[in-house]
């Protein structure tokens, strides 16, 4: 009885753990929705003692003195929010009392794109039907009866008009009074702060937590920094773009597309308020269209170059990540939920990062690749998707060469594959997809030209992925003419490669033909049973035999097979490719006991060897 409850117990902590995490995250999700009034003022705080942390350490290096350095960092932070402020409610005051005037404006635009664009137009349609409701809300003025005024002085006085006018605004400076005055006891304490972080983390690890601390600050810090300057700066140059065009409340539409910016793919909403001003208060179109000009530059510049060259790779979040914590945080916080999404994810990520048990965080949220491209390229192998990994391999030929890309993708995940197939892993069914789809792959990337380069357009995963392997050797950058070449190297196919009976014996073996192939030394494949059936006189023609195995049997087999090369070609040397990560020493012994020339693991070494033995220079 014990034993099968043990059995069922091991079997049900899978699901107890599943069922204890959406627990806990649904606990934390309470969490942050009650108690929202207390931790929005804490993350406002800590976010804020991020960006202004530099400000203060700079002051404190030039002799400024903590208490000094922290109230110049609260009073520029204070200086930029009340201006900002300032200029946005005195511009909205006046845009709201013009609002009225645009009547006349909108109605004469909506009739003359109604009858330019007739009466089947959707557009007419919808102009229609603004100008019936325009219509309707002046007959509902013009039908009252006449209104006899009468004045009444009901204007507050004393403590009175103060509670009416200060208590509106109240809130709002009570809120910033309080963030203000956390984030300065955080810059003043921050490595108070740092040193119970660590103690509460665990003093035993320090070296992880100094890390994580040091990742966060750094990320969110410069994230931050970087943000801020970028949104001021196209806040003002949308701001006096839209005063030299002539709009009202210029730079309430420059402050409000700047704010929107903070929060990654929502800065286009921007875009919609400062149109429909032109549209409404220029009687022509030279308003609108200096506007969506104006966009139409700005927008892309900041977009596809501007952020892009500051921000680089420094958020550490995957686009869709960005989209699902501006979704979350908004929906627990509201709009400062949104505006406060993308560094208070970034710390999650980076909390993934280096505590082993939360990475889940990192992998579902971070923008570092989930699996490495030899790992992509054996899943694709297996579900028999070799499109998907063609597309990857082409996007990566765009800046190493086909060698490279076989050496550190293609035959990694060969290896990897070998290992799965010895342990018995690889149903038949699953194997024999793994392998058509593996030499399906090389066929289509017979195309490839070795020295083309079409730029370094790349996406961002390919440019993760060629971080992760060797740049092109010399060697991988000649292509061979027949001037090049030796004598008995000039004949139609000097390379013959001999492959063994592993399944992926065949794949291997073609793309060490087609890359010997591709830089002039011309090459064909044989399986080794089929060796015998090699005519003499095409064996006469060979100068180089590669005997290619993903692993041999042993070096007796080895031998065997090189003293039938030797008698069926003699005059040809002899290369043993073996396409496993082996030890030099391991190298240096099947040496000796083979007494083979050439004895190499990659296909770059190959074309190295086979190039020495071929070129006359």
């Amino acid at each position: 009885m014990d034993i099968i409850a043990n059995r069922l117990l091991r079997q049900a902590i899978p699901l107890f753990n599943t069922m204890a995490g959406v627990v806990l995250i649904l606990g934390i999700a309470a969490i942050l929705m009650l108690g929202k009034d207390v931790i929005v003022y804490l993350a406002l705080a800590l976010l804020l003692s991020f960006a202004l942390t530099p400000i203060v350490i700079w002051l404190e290096r030039i002799k400024a003195g903590r208490g000094l350095a922290v109230l110049g960092a609260i009073l520029v932070a204070l200086t930029l929010i009340v201006g900002i402020a300032y200029v946005a409610y005195q511009q909205a005051t006046t845009l709201a009392a013009d609002m009225p005037s645009y009547e006349g404006t909108i109605r004469q635009k909506v009739s003359g794109l109604s009858q330019k664009l007739g009466e089947s137009s959707v557009f007419s349609n919808a102009a229609d039907s603004l100008a019936r409701a325009l219509t309707e809300l002046e007959k509902i003025g013009g039908d009252a009866p006449a209104v006899q005024i009468v004045r009444i002085d009901n204007k507050p006085h004393g403590f009175e008009a103060i509670q009416r006018y200060l208590t509106p605004a109240l809130q709002p400076v009570a809120s910033l009074a309080v963030v203000l005055l956390m984030t300065a006891f955080m810059l003043a304490q921050r490595e108070d702060l740092r040193n119970r972080v660590i103690r509460l983390a665990g003093a035993e690890d320090i070296q992880q937590t100094t890390a994580a601390l040091d990742d966060a600050g750094f990320r969110v810090g410069r994230q931050l920094l970087t943000q801020l300057a970028v949104n001021i700066a196209l806040g003002l140059i949308i701001g006096t773009g839209l005063w030299l065009i002539g709009l009202p409340s210029p730079y309430l539409w420059g402050i409000i597309y700047g704010l929107l910016n903070f929060v990654p793919y929502l800065g286009l909403i921007g875009l919609i308020p400062p149109l429909f001003i032109a549209f409404a208060t220029d009687p022509g179109w030279n308003s609108f269209l200096w506007t969506a000009g104006l966009f139409a530059i700005v927008e892309p510049v900041s977009t596809n170059i501007v952020e892009p060259m500051l921000y680089g790779r420094t958020s550490g979040l995957s686009p869709i990540a960005i989209v699902i914590a501006a979704t979350v945080w908004a929906f627990l916080w509201g709009p400062i939920g949104l505006v406060l999404s993308t560094p208070l994810t970034i710390c999650l990520v980076v909390i993934g990062r280096h505590i082993p048990r939360l990475q889940f965080l990192d992998i579902l949220l971070g923008d570092r690749p989930a699996l490495q491209p030899h790992e992509i390229f054996y899943q694709r192998m297996l579900a028999g998707d070799p499109r998907e990994a063609e597309a990857r391999a082409r996007e990566l030929l765009k800046d190493r060469s086909l060698s490279t890309y076989y050496d550190e993708i293609a035959l990694e995940a060969i290896r990897r594959s070998h290992l799965d197939i010895v342990r018995g892993s690889v149903a038949d069914d699953r194997l024999t997809t793994l392998v058509t789809s593996s030499e399906a792959l090389v066929d289509a990337l017979d195309d490839v030209k070795p020295l083309k380069r079409r730029g370094r357009n790349l996406t961002a995963e390919a440019e993760a992925a060629l971080e992760t392997i060797r740049a092109d050797r010399e060697i991988e950058k000649k292509v061979f003419t027949a001037e090049d070449l030796r004598e008995e190297w000039r004949t139609p196919q000097p390379v013959a490669i001999l492959h063994g009976t592993h399944p992926l014996d065949g794949a291997a073996a073609k793309m060490l033909g087609q890359v010997l192939t591709k830089h002039g030394l011309t090459a064909r494949v044989w399986p080794l049973s089929e060796a015998a059936e090699i005519s003499s006189e095409a064996a006469g023609t060979v100068a180089l035999v590669c005997l290619s195995f993903i692993e041999p049997l042993s070096t007796l087999h080895l031998r065997a097979f090189s003293r039938q090369v030797a008698r069926r070609a003699p005059q040809a040397k002899v290369m043993l490719c073996i396409w496993q990560k082996t030890d030099e020493s391991i190298l240096k012994e099947w040496r000796r006991k083979l007494r083979v020339g050439h004895l190499v693991t990659t296909t770059a070494d190959a074309l190295d060897a086979a190039a020495k033995l071929a070129s006359i220079r």
